[in-house]
């Protein structure tokens, strides 16, 4: 009961003492404000009710998003480490193929019975196989070029953040890959200039030479 209430009841007391009302009058009236109050908490606890069961509410709807995010995540990540895992293990089986490949196609050039057609014929194909390993491992999708070879070149240039790759031609040889890359970069007077290296690689696709045709 709030002191406005009470003080209600208390002047109604005062008035029924002085006889201004009657106790039929001060009861109903006492009754009114008393069921007011009743009203006013009943109203209160609803409220109340009403206030929890949304937070509950909402609380439940957070934690199932919550949980759907985490199983789409599981899923997306977990799908691109299986594609990854797929596609690393496509890779090793198609290089064990191809060197196993390699392996059985030098295994027949031992054969003092080939002759010089069926031996050229074999070389051909091992190094087929090669110049494909080569260029799928050591060849840049994005611009042909190689990234062994880029990154010699900027480690030699003034200023390596303004190289760019203009073209790389590969020639493949019986041992050795020879690149011709041509790029353009600053040179130490600001000016920009064309260069050109040749880089030499072995079939493993490591950098063994390289020598500037400038």
């Amino acid at each position: 009961m709030t002191e406005k209430e009470l003080s209600d009841i208390e002047k109604l007391a005062e008035l029924k003492a002085k006889g201004i009302i009657t106790q039929q009058e001060f009861d109903v009236k006492k009754k009114q404000i008393l069921d007011s109050i009743s009203f006013s908490n009943n109203q209160n606890k609803k409220l109340e009710i009403e206030k929890n069961t949304k937070g509950c509410f909402k609380f439940f709807l957070i934690i199932i998003l919550v949980f759907f995010i985490l199983i789409i995540i599981a899923v997306v990540f977990g799908g691109n480490s299986k594609n990854s895992s797929v596609n690393s293990n496509a890779e090793t089986a198609q290089s064990s193929v191809s060197l196993s490949e390699i392996a059985k196609l030098q295994k027949e050039l031992e054969n003092d019975k080939l002759t010089k057609v069926q031996r050229e014929e074999i070389e051909i194909e091992i190094k087929s196989i090669k110049t494909l390993e080569f260029a799928e491992k050591n060849i840049s999708a994005w611009d042909r070029s190689n990234p062994k070879l880029v990154s010699a070149v900027k480690k030699t240039m003034n200023n390596p953040d303004s190289f760019e790759h203009v073209e790389t031609t590969f020639d493949y040889k019986k041992d050795r890959v020879i690149a011709t890359m041509i790029y353009r970069g600053n040179n130490a007077l600001g000016a920009k200039v064309l260069g050109e290296v040749l880089g030499t690689f072995d079939y493993d696709g490591n950098l063994i030479n390289i020598e500037s045709e400038n």
